[in-house]
């Protein structure tokens, strides 16, 4: 039985057989190419490597968690209130299925509890432990792109180590960012005296904030996190919208699962809520790499034929 490499190896067809071979937009990609390209997709997402790739992801991101929420409350408790955190805590609600908003929530509480001075002490004590432990979710990330994309690591050890340390920092930072502007933004109501249909629209438009922050931090991620050159930007946007729109049905339909039909409680006692958000960051994992794949197909389809004799 051949193995998922040799299958992988052995899947490029002849070039006239690759509609929109040598496009360089989506919309010059014809609809056999599409089908095409969904069909490949489809069977790589379909494999079992992929699902345990996803539950590799989901373990450290799970591990890291903790550290990253206390690293993002010590840099932010630094330049604002570490109370404002928990009120803005209920637009990320209608974003994460309810044990993991209750675990954070939780963890969230209790670091803010703690005050700004213990905050200030703790990020000079264990900001560089925290950095380097959130940073095993991006890195395992990272080598999973690598896996989707079929490219072998070519940075060294250092540049890959620095390359998740720069990506975990940054997604903190635009965290600590995001998190003043949801500070920002009420009282900016309240000094303008909105009406409260109007101030519902605004809030409404920061959650649409939140969504296309997402939509950026996978562009960013697809484009920069697989070893080789930057991915080409027409051919990450499809991969990123589509995952972003996945992430956000997966997400409802898997809070609508654990609220009506599962009992992670009743099934894992103690361990119900960490069993539950393990699986909701299993199946972001997956989403994240099916966008990837999806990537991927559309760099092959879209490959100009070698030149003759090549």
């Amino acid at each position: 039985m051949p193995s998922a490499a040799d299958r992988r190896r052995a899947r490029p067809a002849a070039p006239s057989a690759r509609p929109g071979r040598g496009a360089t937009r989506l919309v010059q990609i014809p609809w056999r190419g599409w089908m095409q390209v969904l069909r490949r997709a489809g069977r790589e997402m379909a494999s079992d490597q992929i699902g345990l790739i996803a539950g590799g992801c989901a373990f450290w991101a799970t591990l890291s968690l903790f550290p990253a929420l206390s690293m993002l409350i010590s840099l932010y408790g630094l330049v604002f209130d570490p109370v404002t955190v928990e009120p803005q805590l209920e637009t990320v609600r209608r974003l994460l299925p309810a044990p993991a908003f209750e675990l954070i929530a939780a963890r969230v509480q209790a670091l803010v509890s703690r005050g700004s001075a213990t905050l200030g002490i703790s990020l000079f004590l264990s900001t560089a432990f925290a950095l380097w432990t959130a940073s095993t979710g991006t890195k395992s990330l990272l080598s999973a792109l690598n896996i989707v994309f079929r490219q072998e690591e070519q940075r060294g050890f250092l540049r890959f180590q620095a390359g998740g340390l720069a990506m975990t920092l940054g997604a903190i930072l635009s965290a600590i960012l995001g998190l003043a502007i949801l500070v920002v933004l009420p009282a900016v109501i309240s000094f303008v005296g909105l009406s409260a249909h109007a101030s519902g629209l605004l809030r409404l438009g920061s959650l649409a904030v939140m969504l296309v922050y997402v939509l950026v931090a996978l562009s960013l991620l697809y484009r920069y996190g697989p070893s080789g050159p930057p991915r080409k930007v027409q051919w990450v946007t499809a991969g990123s919208l589509v995952a972003t729109i996945l992430w956000l049905l997966a997400s409802a339909l898997f809070s609508f699962y654990v609220q009506h039909l599962a009992r992670y409680d009743a099934t894992y006692g103690p361990l119900g809520t960490v069993a539950g958000i393990m699986m909701w960051l299993w199946v972001s994992a997956y989403v994240v790499l099916l966008g990837a794949s999806l990537n991927a197909e559309l760099e092959a389809q879209t490959r100009p034929a070698p030149p003759p004799g090549g």
